[in-house]
């Protein structure tokens, strides 16, 4: 019979099950990583890990929405305290500190096409579908607060986005990578604000 377990043990377990798995998504990326490896760092029974989640590809899209959600959490609130008057350097710097976060926690692997692949096979498509919808409707919000509301524009703009991510795989051969992308995106907020 399985342990049963308290809900703080619970919540304990999924954060320790997330932490994990974004350690070695920044590591070994998806494909590289096995449940033994997760639930070796988060310190549960085999057999838990399956309590919580059906495949390891789902914990990954666990970590990958958690990641969206905080990320919002946390622009929004950096919204608050920026210049209006400042446009461009205000949505530069949000931003970057989302570039900064998917470069640094590893989030640009899983959003690799190739470790994507491998993380969708056993998950659902939909949910798949449904962050990037999610957070695309995000970034329409976020440009609202400035009166940037033309969705070609901010079609555009998330391709563009995409594409820095998509540089992130290759940073370790640029000199500044996060130089580079700040400039990036400063010139993406003029062409979008035109300032």
């Amino acid at each position: 019979m399985p342990k049963k377990y308290s809900e703080t043990e619970k919540t304990n377990i999924r954060r320790d099950l997330r932490r994990a798995a974004q350690r070695s998504l920044f590591h070994k990326g998806v494909r590289g990583t096995s449940v033994e490896d997760l639930v070796r760092q988060a310190a549960i029974p085999k057999a838990t890990f399956y309590l919580f989640y059906r495949t390891k590809e789902d914990l990954y899209i666990d970590v990958l929405t958690d990641f969206r959600t905080t990320m919002q959490d946390e622009m929004l609130s950096m919204l608050q305290e920026l210049d209006e008057n400042h446009i461009v350097s205000s949505l530069t710097t949000v931003f970057m500190h989302l570039v900064e976060n998917i470069y640094r926690k590893g989030i640009y692997r899983l959003l690799a096409e190739d470790e994507l692949a491998v993380a969708t096979r056993k998950s659902e498509v939909d949910v798949v579908r449904r962050e990037e919808d999610e957070l695309i409707a995000f970034f329409r919000e976020l440009f609202g607060f400035f009166a940037i509301e033309d969705k070609d524009d901010i079609a555009a703009f998330w391709s563009a986005f995409l594409a820095i991510v998509y540089s992130m795989e290759g940073a370790e051969r640029m000199e500044k990578p996060l130089e580079s992308w700040r400039l990036l995106i400063r010139g993406l907020m003029l062409q979008l604000v035109g300032e």
